[in-house]
């Protein structure tokens, strides 16, 4: 009986995958261009604790003017499509967030969700844009999107998930409530410019 609340109560994640995002000469542009910025990325952060130090490890830049425009075009083109796949209703955006992460050798972020918080709690859809050289220099680094269960009337995170692979040049799209992961990068060079590299960011609703 515990076993059939359960299931009934269990929500499947959705995301929608799109391959071939950019053209190829849109792609490598992108992935020059952040090789060459290396600098300035920052080892990234979270609005958690200063304990809790370990729960992400990876760079970013936040910069962000790499292909912005391009990439914020592209997705309010198939945004309406993308919304219809997940079941999401369409709303006003009021700002299309992004910023670049790489994630090298070691690198992970451990379990989480995107609007958890009061200052991000507008943010509705989340992408990740997947670049990197070729070939792949990297293992790794496989998305993990759980599930949901309603417990109290709370979405929460389930034990079930689906693990998704970086490929080179698709995006993913998913509800930013979903609780997700990444996994451990494994890359033998340790080089920069061999990194699993991402323009990821946030859809917010303006109301």
């Amino acid at each position: 009986m515990l076993s059939d609340k359960y299931n009934q109560n269990l929500l499947q994640s959705k995301c929608v995958k799109i391959e071939n995002f950019l053209t190829q000469s849109e792609n490598q542009k992108i992935l020059e261009s952040v090789i060459k910025l290396e600098a300035y990325f920052e080892k990234s952060t979270t609005s958690l604790s200063l304990s809790e130090t370990n729960f992400r490890q990876s760079k970013v830049l936040h910069l962000a003017p790499i292909s912005k425009a391009r990439i914020s075009n592209r997705i309010k083109l198939v945004l309406p499509q993308v919304l219809t796949k997940l079941g999401h209703q369409e709303f006003p955006i009021a700002q299309i967030e992004a910023q670049v992460t790489a994630h090298n050798h070691g690198h992970y972020y451990q379990t989480h969700n995107d609007n958890g918080m009061p200052e991000v709690a507008k943010r509705e859809i989340t992408y990740i844009y997947y670049f990197y050289q070729q070939p792949k220099q990297f293992s790794g680094g496989e998305l993990v999107l759980y599930d949901e269960k309603i417990d109290n009337n709370y979405y929460k995170q389930a034990n079930s998930f689906k693990k998704i692979a970086p490929k080179n040049n698709s995006i993913i799209f998913f509800i930013s409530r979903y609780w997700h992961e990444v996994l451990p990068v494994n890359c033998p060079s340790k080089n920069f410019a061999d990194s699993r590299f991402t323009i990821n960011g946030w859809i917010r609703r303006n109301n």
